[in-house]
């Protein structure tokens, strides 16, 4: 009984000891929202054929190819920012009467193309898909230097954020504050991806989705935070 009552004691000790020991903090969130146009602009075009022979599907989807990519060219697109993906040939099947049989194949492509944003390039690519009646996928975004150039701007002001909320913190409270003792980097995490409203657009060709559709780069924000504890003196 004299032993269980020894060790609870020196317990109790211990965890008065370390609660002493340990020094008092104030820890602060610093956020910073940082907004600009995006730079970029990139066109995502399906090409498809379907055809009843391998051979014929391959010929008309590699003719097309070619003729979209010479006609973006002579528009005036430098033949280096156009590129191709997913370039396939299969059999196209289907369901008749509950039983899945082919019906010649299908092929595919994506055409892409990635430029810095003018009102003169979407005129051009645009005229050009409207010719070949083909829809396509527009997405603006941030450049690498942009999102460089941003994530320094956002990561500065929040760290301001944090050094003023901590110092009207300091001043509420009456205390003073000592060095900081960590600094913590990463997302906010009521915001899981770090570049908001970069939105990507889909149109038909025809009249009724060109009306529609908004060509104009959106506002993007970008938001960073900073963690960082103060010790109190």
């Amino acid at each position: 009984m004299k032993k269980i009552t020894y060790v609870t004691c020196l317990l109790l000790f211990t965890l008065n000891l370390a609660a002493q020991t340990s020094p008092a903090i104030l820890e602060v969130t610093g956020k910073a929202v940082v907004k600009e146009i995006p730079k970029e602009i990139e066109f995502s075009v399906p090409l498809k054929i379907i055809d009843s022979t391998y051979l014929g599907c391959s010929d008309r989807l590699t003719k097309t190819l070619n003729e979209l990519q010479v006609d973006l060219i002579k528009k005036g697109i430098a033949e280096e920012l156009i590129r191709t993906t997913n370039f396939s040939i299969s059999e196209n099947m289907i369901y008749d009467g509950g039983k899945r049989v082919q019906r010649g194949f299908k092929g595919s492509v994506n055409v892409m193309l990635s430029a810095n944003y003018s009102p003169e390039l979407i005129h051009k690519v645009l005229e050009s898909l409207s010719s070949f009646k083909l829809n396509y996928r527009i997405n603006f975004k941030m450049s690498e230097e942009q999102k460089k150039r941003l994530t320094k701007i956002a990561m500065v002001n929040a760290v301001e954020d944090a050094k003023q909320k901590a110092g009207i913190l300091a001043e509420a409270a009456n205390i003073e504050l000592g060095q900081i003792v960590k600094v913590s980097y990463g997302r906010n995490q009521a915001r899981p991806e770090p570049f908001i409203a970069e939105r990507a657009m889909k149109a038909q060709m025809d009249d009724a989705a060109q009306n529609q559709l908004n060509l104009s780069p959106p506002l993007t924000s970008l938001i960073k935070s900073v963690l960082i504890i103060w010790k109190i003196d």
